[in-house]
Formats: C-alpha cells, structure tokens, sequence
C-alpha cells in the first residue's frame, strides 16, 4: 500500500496539470477563441449582438429577403424627384425644333390635349420662323377646332394653341369661330382661346381691326386679347376703344382694358401723356403705369407732384393703390416719399399705397405659415 502511494499522487499531479493547462490556453488572451461562421460571412458572435445598438436600443429588422424595403415616405419623395426630373428634362425649345412634321407634331399636340399639357403649349408658343411644317399642322389643328368630334377640353386646347401662335391666320380662325356661333355660350370656348392671343405688330392690328362688332362676346374678347400685349399699338386701340365707348370705365370693372394693361417700356410716354390731361379717363392711364412697377410708380408721383389741383387728383387716383406692387424697392422709396413729401396728394397717396400693401401681406400671411 505504501509502494503505490508515490504512483497515485503523481497520477493525480499529473491529471492537475493536464487540467491547468487546458484551462490556461482557452482563457488566455493571447488565444482568444475565433467566432465560428455559418457561411454567410455573419459570425455567430455577431449574429448575438445584431438585435442591440450601440447605444443598447433595438437595432431595425433586417431586410426582407436580402433586398432594400422602401419606406412608404421614402417611395413618396422618390416619387416626386422624378418627377421634378421630368419636368427639368422637358423639352421647351420652340415646336419648329423639336419637331420634324406635321405629323410628328400633331401627335405631341393631341397628347398634350388629353391632360392639357403646358409645355407643349409653350413649344407652340410663336413656334418659330423657319417651321416648314407649320402650315399643313396649323390646318390640321382649325379642322380639329370647328370639328363636331373634338371634345370640349380638346377644342379649348387647340384654340389656345391657335391664340398663341403669333400668325394672324390662325388668331383670325378663332374671331371666325365665335362670329359663327353668334354671342352665346358656344363661343365660350373660342372666346376663352382669343383672350390668350400672343402675336407682333401685325397680329394687334388684326385685333383691332375686328373691334367694329355688336357681338358683345367676341368684343370684349378682342379688347381681352389687346390688353395682354404691352405694347404702344395697343395702348392706343385700348384708348381709341374707351373714348369710342364713352365710358370712364373703360371695361376696368370686367377686369381689362386700359386700366389693366402692363405697358412696354415703349408705351409708357403714351400713358404718361394721357395721364396729364387729367380728364375722364387718365385714371386708367395711372393705373396702367402703376401696373409697371417702380418706374411707372415714379412718373404718378411727378404728376402729382407738379399738380396743384388735390380733387383732381383724388378722381386721378381712385382705386389706383392695388395697382402698387410692393416689393422691398418700392417699398422704401415710398417710405422716403412719406418722409419728405409736402404735397398732400403725394402723402396720401404713397400712404395708401403702404397701407394696402400691408393690408395683401397681412391677408397671405395666414395661407403662408399654414404651410
């Protein structure tokens, strides 16, 4: 018993160490174990810790599948980029360029018509001079226009196609069309095309050729068309027309006219000669200048200025304050009007012009902060 006694410590010595030294090499820090992967590149140690953050939250689910799920906000904007991108990438040059037929073009058009489409509008916008194909395409167009197949969207497409031209043939078209159906709810929709009418000197003499009509319908469309151009020629048909009618009106209260109209530069001599004779109708020589902006708004207050009649001046500008776009400009040369003035038609004057433009800010201000 004592013989085996040296064997049996020295076994147990030696099972001890076996043990010391296993435990030794796997808690050593030198020979820290390697995570184990399942193939997929994830470790197991990795796949442990993938629901927690970095801050100890819960980190989002993983993708579906291995794909990329879009967020319904994310889908959205997404959305609307490309659709910015196509609006960016439109192809605005003139019809004349971006066409190369007839029927290239007719085609661009009727699908323009479906969902009344403004850039094709603004291709055909005085579609250029050398267009070889305009003709034989504007042709088609009057045919779809006077056509008992084209809807009523479609006709009112076309007719501003034909309006905006800039060619006499086509804006006669239309002043055709509404002395054919008479003054009645059919010429609406060619009536609202003339209105829209674009065109040079020679398309303004037409208009004002065809202002010798009874049809109501067709001549306040006509002094419509007259007003949107800007020009000299058309201040003076706008003028000749108001004096003809014998009207101080003017056709102001339907919303054109001269008192509507936004002058050339070249027209405002005219308006400021009309102005100053300070009779019946140069309230709406004001008014046009005042539609200018700052430059017309310095010619009104030099009149006043040098005018020593203040009821006169009262009638001159009746209703002439929302007529003054208040940009920061205007604003501060208003403010040193205010200031300096000692003219009482000159105070009252750029106070009310103040006032009102406080009064249209203070109106869309609400609207604004809603957004």
């Amino acid at each position: 018993m004592k013989k085996s006694l040296p064997v049996i410590i020295i076994f147990v010595a030696l099972v001890a160490g076996i043990w010391y030294a296993s435990n030794s090499k796997t808690s050593a820090p030198g020979n820290a174990a390697q995570p184990s992967t399942d193939g997929s590149g994830v470790s197991s140690s990795d796949s442990d810790n993938s629901d927690i953050d970095a801050a100890g939250s819960e980190a989002a689910p993983p993708a579906q599948n291995g794909s990329n799920v879009a967020l319904p906000n994310q889908s959205k904007q997404e959305d609307e980029q490309e659709e910015d991108e196509e609006v960016e990438n439109a192809d605005e040059r003139p019809a004349a360029q971006v066409y190369k037929s007839a029927e290239e073009a007719l085609k661009a058009v009727k699908d323009g018509a479906a969902d009344y489409d403004d850039i094709v509008l603004e291709q055909f916008t005085q579609p250029g001079e050398d267009c070889s194909w305009c003709p034989e395409f504007y042709k088609s167009i009057r045919d779809q226009v006077s056509s008992d197949q084209t809807s009523e969207d479609e006709k009112s497409y076309y007719s501003e196609l034909l309006a905006i031209s800039g060619r006499v043939d086509n804006v006669a078209s239309l002043v055709e069309a509404i002395k054919k159906v008479g003054d009645n709810e059919k010429g609406d929709v060619y009536a609202e095309g003339l209105e829209l009418t674009v065109g040079g000197n020679d398309v303004v003499k037409y208009l004002g050729e065809q202002l010798n009509t009874d049809n109501q319908l067709l001549k306040e469309s006509l002094i419509a068309a007259i007003t949107n151009q800007g020009t000299r020629q058309a201040a003076e048909l706008l003028f000749a027309e108001t004096q003809k009618k014998g009207d101080p009106d003017g056709y102001y209260s339907l919303g054109i006219g001269l008192g509507e109209f936004v002058p050339e530069e070249s027209a405002i001599p005219y308006l400021q000669e009309l102005a100053n004779k300070h009779d019946q109708y140069s309230h709406l020589a004001v008014k046009a200048l005042l539609n200018s902006g700052l430059d017309g708004l310095k010619v009104v207050f030099d009149l006043l200025s040098n005018s020593k009649d203040a009821e006169a001046d009262r009638l001159l500008l009746k209703d002439a304050s929302d007529h003054v776009s208040l940009d920061e400009e205007t604003e501060a040369y208003l403010k040193g009007i205010q200031a300096n003035c000692k003219n009482e038609s000159v105070c009252r004057f750029a106070k009310e012009a103040l006032d009102a433009g406080a009064a249209d800010e203070s109106e869309t201000a609400p609207a604004n902060q809603s957004h």
